[in-house]
């Protein structure tokens, strides 16, 4: 045998290292170095993004964007890249950030093929409940049955018949706070939330939750703390430790998403029973021919629970502060409501949708704070898509980020200021060059916020009765309450505290 082997074989082999513990982790690292290396010159120079601008590290990995989304300034700091890119950011290896009105077109309102929505930890997560998908992340054609069973409950005739749901809601609200404003400021973050939340739930149930009555309500509560314990559920399903995360999941957000569960299962369930209900939401699905599971009717609750209550109530605070901020426009907005308002029983809805400039303050305020400041981002089907101009290849996250696109200077003359009357016909030489087309604050296309009339008759009916009601001034004038607030794919809920002076001379 050992004349088989070359001269001094045996002699070389000795000199081998042995295996030991030391050598198979300085192996593993080096593999390690090598295979992070090869990715970083791939993703920065071989990848077929590698030509669209943005920042080398958020090129090479997604950390930097985990990073800034788990501090919950993900949107401000994509809005800040955009700003230094331009229309077009890639902000991952795999994801680009738009703002322009096109990609809007493209990303969002083309239907065959669709871009099916980003599930992996990029946007909504996790997108099934109890192993089914919603009305938020349902397939094509399934959202379109669903869609199908809920639209009657949107119509317009819906909402004239739903108007004193509006009505009873928002002034009790003005009745409420006229007794808490003697106390001294008020937080009007919570007040709209908890408006936004009674209206929402007599629509869904046929019945109030109490919001306004009762602050204390515990569904209010198990929403908010979820809100921003979304990033955590981001990560996790990124990375594939869900189960884990789960696991350990602090108790009081397992006890908070149960509780919400439940509380919709059992309101589902007694409106369901009820012999005389009204004209709710409900009453729309019910009669529908197009018949939804038990399961379908929970998720469809739970989403009008959250999301209608959300998106309301954010755009009301919002725009609270931007008027206040700006006062003129506040005196512009006094102006018209209590001219054409004499008393709060003019206040039809009817004839508040149709103030133009509080449709116009509105409009701008969701387009300087839209109520979800990031991006929903969609996959590129197929083998790819032409957006903008430029070629994407299949299976590239994208997405048009809201709060960049409504800030951008490309798309709106003196962006960052709140300027109702760039929405205004009469002013429309000064503002001709705006695209306001870039500016979604419901999203776009098929899958477009089914609420978003329904949301506009809210605030606008909220927002007169307040304005009539009350002179109002910021407690803290210092105090930047905007840029404080982190986004958690929608705003985080912080103070707004605002000192609320009664019109003594008001007939009621």
């Amino acid at each position: 045998m050992e004349t088989l082997l070359p001269e001094g074989f045996w002699q070389q082999m000795s000199r081998v290292p042995s295996l030991t513990f030391s050598n198979l982790l300085i192996s593993v690292f080096v593999l390690i170095l090598l295979h992070v290396t090869c990715k970083v010159i791939y993703n920065l120079y071989l990848s077929p993004l590698a030509s669209y601008p943005g920042p080398k590290l958020w090129a090479i990995s997604r950390l930097p964007w985990n990073y800034a989304n788990m501090k919950g300034r993900v949107s401000w700091k994509i809005r800040e890249l955009h700003d230094k890119y331009g229309p077009v950011v890639r902000i991952a290896p795999d994801e680009l950030s738009y703002t322009t009105s096109g990609a809007w077109k493209k990303i969002y309102g083309q239907r065959t093929p669709e871009f099916d929505k980003a599930l992996d930890g990029r946007g909504i997560a996790p997108g099934t409940m109890n192993g089914r998908r919603g009305l938020l992340t349902e397939h094509q054609d399934r959202h379109l049955r669903l869609r199908r069973a809920i639209d009657p409950a949107f119509s317009p005739k819906a909402l004239r018949e739903q108007e004193n749901y509006f009505q009873d809601h928002s002034d009790n609200l003005i009745q409420k706070l006229k007794q808490r404003c003697k106390e001294g400021p008020v937080d009007m973050t919570t007040w709209f939330n908890l408006v936004a939340f009674d209206i929402v739930s007599d629509l869904a149930f046929g019945e109030p939750s109490g919001c306004v009555n009762n602050p204390d309500q515990p569904w209010i509560h198990a929403i908010v703390a979820r809100s921003k314990a979304i990033v955590w559920f981001q990560l996790a399903v990124q990375y594939g430790f869900l189960d884990l995360l789960i696991w350990v999941t602090p108790k009081y957000v397992t006890e908070s998403r149960n509780k919400h569960i439940a509380m919709t299962e059992a309101k589902l369930k007694a409106r369901v029973e009820a012999k005389n209900p009204g004209k709710d939401f409900m009453s729309y699905i019910l009669d529908n021919k197009e018949k939804l599971s038990h399961l379908e009717l929970v998720m469809l609750s739970s989403n009008f629970i959250v999301a209608g209550s959300g998106t309301s109530a954010g755009g009301m605070a919002g725009l609270t502060y931007q008027l206040l901020r700006n006062p003129d426009k506040l005196e512009k907005l006094k102006r018209e409501i209590r001219s054409l308002f004499k008393t709060r029983a003019d206040m039809t809805v009817q004839a508040v949708t149709s103030c133009k400039y509080l449709r116009a303050c509105i409009n701008e305020g969701m387009r300087v704070y839209p109520p979800t400041p990031g991006s929903l981002p969609r996959f590129v089907p197929g083998k790819g898509e032409m957006i903008e101009g430029a070629w994407v290849p299949g299976g590239t996250a994208v997405g048009v980020n809201q709060l960049a696109a409504g800030h951008s200077e490309h798309n709106f003359k003196r962006a960052r200021e709140f300027i109702p009357e760039r929405w205004l016909d009469e002013y429309a030489s000064e503002f001709q060059d705006d695209d306001r087309a870039a500016s979604q604050p419901f999203s776009y296309g098929q899958r477009a916020c089914i609420g978003r009339s329904m949301a506009y008759v809210e605030m606008s009916l909220t927002m007169a009765k307040l304005i009539h009601s009350f002179d109002w001034k910021l407690h803290d004038p210092e105090y930047d309450w905007w840029n404080r607030q982190g986004t958690y794919l929608v705003w985080e809920k912080i103070p707004l505290l605002v000192d609320l002076i009664p019109v003594s001379d008001m007939v009621e």
